[in-house]
């Protein structure tokens, strides 16, 4: 079996999905918010791949663009909104 190679600019999908780990690369189009929203089974990181956001978590805002993170913890309500005029990619887990 082949090791698996992955690249944002073309897999933008699930990577892995099991009981301990959800990971995936997730488009967002120009003017996109994801809804409020939070999760009991686990905390979640999000990286930055391109474009720019603002990240709101428990009613904390930050302004992230390609290479930074942040990271909701369990039960942390957040939301993401895309920021200028290209849209942002990034790696959730």
């Amino acid at each position: 079996m082949a090791l698996p190679v992955y690249d944002f600019r073309t897999d933008v999908r699930n990577i892995l999905v099991t009981p301990e780990i959800r990971s995936r690369f997730l488009k967002f189009e120009v003017g996109a918010v994801a809804q409020r929203h939070s999760h009991d089974l686990g905390h979640q990181i999000f990286l930055i791949l391109s474009g720019r956001c603002e990240f709101e978590i428990d009613g904390e805002k930050a302004e992230l663009g390609p290479g930074q993170l942040c990271i909701a913890l369990a039960n942390q309500h957040h939301q993401v909104r895309v920021l200028g005029d290209e849209p942002m990619t990034m790696y959730l887990s």
